[in-house]
């Protein structure tokens, strides 16, 4: 083995995608350098890098999940070759295919919606390998595939995924609004919930009757409830058969019933 290899780099490897961040880094540098000395120098002409390819002697192995590849040394007979050709991309085509990140509500994590347990960080990794990163995502999913498409490709148990499904889709109310004035003397409750969807106004009941809904966006709720309606539980239709059930006070966390597709 090579002397000048950090051991800890010896022993693992490095993680694959780590390689290529640190290798086109490099490129990166190289074409600053590049276009600097053609502003600087005023050339006419000058030069730049369109593909480079690599023919990389190494162990590969898999680490918790994770792709590592280790530089082979001299002597080194049994190591794999791996092909890499690098081309050029520009930034449109960046960001056309590059992934659309969008920030986790704070409310709600995917590892809160499977459980504080040593199991959810895993669960949670095997859904980020199918493309879901967070609870908007996963109920979107829900939505259009099913629960049990989402448990087969990720490799889920089906329990474990109906539970941070209920977990992630049960409305939660986020704030209590007193009356600000005779104007408006009534009092509102805003709800969140990803099964809620503009343009498609849910049918609340609270105390025996309906409950009157002012706003209705995605993923929110604003509801004006009657006096006699305060405290007490409401009932949610979400629609397809969908209901949800919370106490019209600040900071309540309801419960949603499974569809019967999902039972």
């Amino acid at each position: 083995m090579n002397a000048g290899i950090p051991p800890l780099v010896q022993d693992s490897g490095v993680p694959f995608d780590l390689f290529i961040q640190a290798l086109t880094e490099q490129l990166d540098k190289a074409q600053a350098a590049m276009a600097l000395k053609a502003r600087v120098g005023k050339l006419p002409l000058t030069f730049a890098v369109k593909e480079v390819s690599l023919d990389l002697r190494a162990f590969v192995q898999m680490v918790d999940d994770d792709l590592y590849v280790r530089p082979a040394g001299p002597g080194d007979s049994e190591a794999s070759t791996i092909k890499l050709a690098l081309t050029t991309i520009t930034k449109p085509m960046i960001e056309e295919n590059a992934i659309d990140f969008k920030p986790e509500d704070p409310r709600l994590s995917l590892r809160e919606a499977f459980g504080d347990d040593k199991d959810s960080e895993e669960l949670q990794r095997r859904l980020e390998r199918i493309g879901v990163r967070n609870v908007q995502q996963l109920s979107e999913l829900r939505r259009t595939a099913g629960a049990d498409v989402i448990a087969r490709l990720a490799r889920l148990p089906v329990n474990r995924l109906q539970q941070a499904l209920m977990t992630a889709a049960a409305p939660r109310v986020t704030r209590v609004e007193a009356p600000i004035d005779a104007a408006r003397p009534d009092t509102r409750v805003h709800l969140t919930s990803p099964l809620l969807r503009a343009g498609m106004l849910p049918k609340v009941r609270a105390a025996g009757g309906m409950v009157p809904v002012v706003e209705a966006q995605d993923g929110s709720l604003v509801l004006a409830p009657l006096a006699g309606q305060l405290g007490c539980e409401a009932e949610i239709d979400f629609g397809d058969g969908e209901l949800g059930r919370v106490l019209l006070e600040a900071g309540s966390v309801g419960s949603l019933a499974p569809r019967a597709g999902d039972a």
